[in-house]
Formats: structure tokens, sequence, C-alpha cells
């Protein structure tokens, strides 16, 4: 008998909730990505299409029910997966560059016309958010997590996808990093404008809110570490995956490591939806701080209910679309002007 591996399904002790608008921005996003994601190949621009990415923002947002206020962060979830696939190999020195760069207009800098057009969707979901009533505060908020997921998380990276023979980060520094490249800073803000009312920063930095972002960041990378493994596992060098690191750390097997991760990620579930019960006093924002963290619990439902539920096919072999710089054994290129449309 052939042996088989058996991926585990995640499961919540909260529900998983049916956006009523799941599907809504799935012709839309067909058109920016032919209006302003034309720097990716073609046959990129197809596989991204299939990968149906808006759907992300409206399951895992799923009580918004309100088209206007999801079509920004219906961009957001295409432009930062776009910007991790195409840019995943770029070195750290020019990476930074892109990375002051979005920040720059993710925070109300026009892009210019000869300028990648991811730029021209980032501006816009800011122009939307401001039009929809976010606070200032808020675009700084979610252009500041954006920023940290491009420095702390893929720039981290880096050393791991660049090597040519498997090379494994330790546990703890892999969830470290992993925990900002997995994109659920910024991400986990979107619940703000889903739910028209942005925290107070006060209420926002607090120490129990920040460790609920943190644990919906933790979990995700679980999550999608588990619907990844299949295609990951075809990719000889590929390390940055947690049943591959804690197969390799800990000496045990594949499913063995399975077994791990699923404890670790039922931990990280159950300490989320304990602080949930046991929130602190927020005096006159109890009501809106319980909200948040409740979304919270359901973009991580949400998370898993669109990998093996929305139709995706961005976990299928070649799914993905092909990083635009370096390649194993070859040297890196950089264009002199990193967002200059070529």
């Amino acid at each position: 008998m052939k042996d088989e591996l058996i991926v585990p399904r995640c499961n919540y002790p909260w529900p998983t909730i049916t956006s009523p608008i799941a599907n809504a921005f799935d012709d839309e996003e067909k058109v920016w990505f032919d209006n302003d994601y034309t720097f990716i190949s073609e046959e990129g621009i197809k596989r991204c299409k299939k990968q149906l990415q808006s759907r992300v923002a409206t399951y895992m947002n799923p009580t918004c029910d309100d088209i206007d206020l999801m079509r920004p962060c219906a961009r957001l979830m295409i432009y930062i997966t776009v910007f991790d696939d195409y840019f995943g190999l770029t070195p750290r020195k020019e990476l930074k560059i892109m990375a002051d760069r979005v920040y720059e207009v993710m925070l109300g800098e026009e892009p210019r016309p000869d300028e990648i057009g991811i730029l021209r969707q980032m501006a816009q979901a800011r122009k939307e958010w401001i039009a929809n009533g976010m606070p200032q505060f808020f675009i700084e908020r979610i252009s500041k997590n954006f920023y940290e997921f491009i420095m702390y998380g893929m720039a981290e990276e880096i050393p791991f996808k660049q090597a040519e023979i498997r090379t494994y980060p330790l546990l703890a520094h892999y969830l470290n990093f992993r925990q900002y490249s997995i994109g659920m800073g910024p991400f986990g803000d979107l619940i703000e404008p889903a739910t028209n009312f942005a925290l107070p920063v006060h209420i926002y930095n607090h120490p129990i809110i920040q460790r609920c972002k943190t644990l919906l960041s933790m979990l995700i990378v679980i999550q999608n570490d588990f619907a990844s493994l299949k295609k990951e596992l075809e990719i000889e060098t590929e390390s940055l995956n947690i049943i591959f690191i804690l197969s390799h750390q800990y000496k045990l097997s594949y499913q063995e490591a399975c077994t791990e991760a699923m404890r670790i990620h039922d931990e990280y579930a159950k300490e989320l939806n304990d602080l949930h019960t046991s929130l602190p006093d927020f005096g006159q924002y109890q009501k809106e701080a319980d909200n948040y963290v409740y979304h919270i619990k359901l973009q991580v439902s949400g998370c898993e209910n669109w990998y093996h539920n929305s139709g995706t096919k961005r976990y299928e072999t070649q799914g993905f679309i092909i990083p635009q710089y370096g390649s194993e054994g070859e040297d890196i290129v950089i264009p002199h002007s990193i967002f200059v449309q070529k």
C-alpha cells in the first residue's frame, strides 16, 4: 500500500460565517489585473485570475455587506499577494527602496504616470478608505503595517528563498518573521473599514489587542502552511513551511510534524478565544474592542473557509506567478528604478 501524508484541516471553537457578497469582485478584479498589473507576464495574469484573490477579503470579513466598504479591502488583498509573489526574491537593498515608495503612496503621495501600476491600486484604496470615512490615523496604521510586512517579513525570507540547497530557520526564528510576511498586519487592519469603525489609537495599541493580532498572524501562518504543503513538497529548495521546519529541527516524520503543527495551532486558537472572553475594561469602547477581536476570529475561520471552499487555484502546481528577480544559480539584476514600468 502506498504511504500517504494526511494533512489535517483546521477547526475553531467559533463560527465560520458566509459573506453575503463573497463573489462581488470577481469581474472587477479582472479589470484591475488588466489595467494595473501589466508588469506581470501574460501567463502570470492568467494564474492570478484563477486565484480568486478578492474573495479572501470577503471570506475573511464576512459580516460586511457593503460593496463600497469592501472594495478597497479587496484591492489590498490583491496587491499584497502580488507584491509578495512578484518581489519575493528581490534583494533587501532594493526591497527597501520599494518599501519606502509604497509607504509614501499609501500615506498620500500620488504615483507618477511611469510608475508600476500596483502603486495606482494602493493610491486608489487609500482614497476609497478616506471617502468611506476612515481617519488619518487608520491610513498611517495600515501603511506602517504594510511597510513592516515588507521589511520585517519578506526581507527576512530572502536568504532562505535564494539558497541553492534547502536551508532551514529554527522554528522560533521562522515564526518571528513569518508573522510579518504572512501579511496579516495590514490585512487584520481591514476589520476596521469592513466594520466602518476605526479603533482609537490607545485601544488598538493595547497589548491584549496586539496579542490578538499576533495570534491572527500565527494561526494564518499554520493554515497557509497546511494549504500550500502539497505544492511546496514539489519544490526541492523550499524550507519555509512549519512542517518542513518541525521535521528538520525535531527529527519528525512529515506526518508527526503535521500533528505537532496542529497542536501549536490549537494552542494559539485557544489563547485567542480565551483572550476574547476575558478582555480588560476598555471603558466607552468596550463594545468596539469586543467586536474587533470577534472579527479577528472571523478572519481566521474565514480564511480557512477560503482555502477549501472558494474555488481558488492558488495552491495548485504552477499556481503562483514567477518572481521577477533572481532564480536558482543566477545573478540578480535589478533595474535602475524599481517602480518604473518597463
